[in-house]
């Protein structure tokens, strides 16, 4: 695992939605999400909520599926 380089509390994991094969990275604490590529303080990233509602889904852990 790797310590979020944003918040520096919490551990990146490895995702996807439940159902969808996309994967993509997320911090645990702070719910920044990296579609590619690896984690940085620097953009590109999204937040869970914002990533999520693409979907038409709400910033619930209960979404993902960690891999």
């Amino acid at each position: 695992m790797i310590w979020c380089p944003r918040c520096e509390q919490g551990w990146v994991v490895a995702c996807r939605i439940r159902g969808r094969q996309e994967q993509f990275l997320v911090c645990e604490e702070c719910d920044t999400v990296w579609e590619s590529g690896e984690p940085e303080n620097t953009p590109p990233f999204v937040i869970l909520e914002q990533y999520l509602a693409r979907f038409g889904l709400s910033a619930l852990w209960c979404n993902l599926e960690r891999i």
